[in-house]
């Protein structure tokens, strides 16, 4: 039978494989036996990615944490993806001059980033109605709630952020790297914001809640600020 999860290794650093269909509490308890027992072999690691399992956002913060505890260091917890296999150039393109070849690269990667950037900011998803504790969205793009987001409730976005309605559970702007994301809402007050590596548990201020003004909050110098909107 096997473990829950385990730490495995590559030229690049660890990552955990987690068994198919495993229960979260279950795997928490064999990552505790596996750090108690082996924690100073691992230390001064840094775990770079996941195999197996999908989790949520709360799922792979409490494993962050927990292994963040024992000393080891944590890039990344996504899923890791298979490297596909590549065929030679080569094989497959006539002979061509050196020249030749550094012109048509040029001009497939120029062609790229440009469609890159028109799908980032053209792809928006809605979602309508209060956001209750236990659901979760994930998406590629920008992502907009007409209602509020509950103690519980994630999302998790590749783009920006915007909360029509009080926005009180846990959110990730520029999920994929994008530092220039932000997050808007009627009410701030979530139980942590992440926006691309950076992360801020809002403290809880009297004034802002009872003045309850629409924020927003974005990336300044490393650190998330979050400023009313006048």
């Amino acid at each position: 039978m096997k473990a829950p999860v385990a730490f495995k290794g590559t030229v690049n650093g660890l990552y955990l494989a987690i068994e198919s269909a495993v229960d979260f509490e279950i795997l928490v308890d064999h990552l505790k036996q596996i750090l108690e027992k082996s924690a100073d072999f691992y230390k001064g690691s840094n775990i770079i990615g996941c195999k197996g399992q999908k989790m949520s956002y709360a799922e792979k913060y409490r494993l962050e944490e927990i292994i963040k505890s024992y000393g080891i260091g944590v890039d990344s917890l996504e899923l890791m993806e298979e490297t596909p296999k590549t065929t030679s150039v080569q094989l497959d393109e006539p002979k061509t001059t050196e020249k030749e070849i550094v012109v048509e690269k040029e001009v497939i990667v120029e062609k790229e980033v440009f469609i890159e950037k028109e799908v980032l900011q053209s792809d928006t998803k809605f979602v309508y109605g209060t956001m209750r504790s236990g659901k979760g969205v994930e998406f590629s793009g920008n992502v907009i709630v007409l209602g509020d987001v509950n103690p519980g409730s994630e999302i998790i976005a590749g783009g920006n952020i915007i909360v029509i309605g009080k926005l009180l559970g846990f959110v990730h702007a520029g999920a994929y790297g994008d530092d220039e994301a932000f997050v808007v809402a009627n009410h701030m007050a979530p139980t942590q914001i992440r926006i691309s590596r950076y992360i801020s548990v809002p403290p809880k201020d009297e004034n802002r809640e009872a003045n309850r003004l629409t924020e927003k909050a974005s990336v300044n110098n490393g650190v998330i600020k979050i400023e009313s909107i006048h």
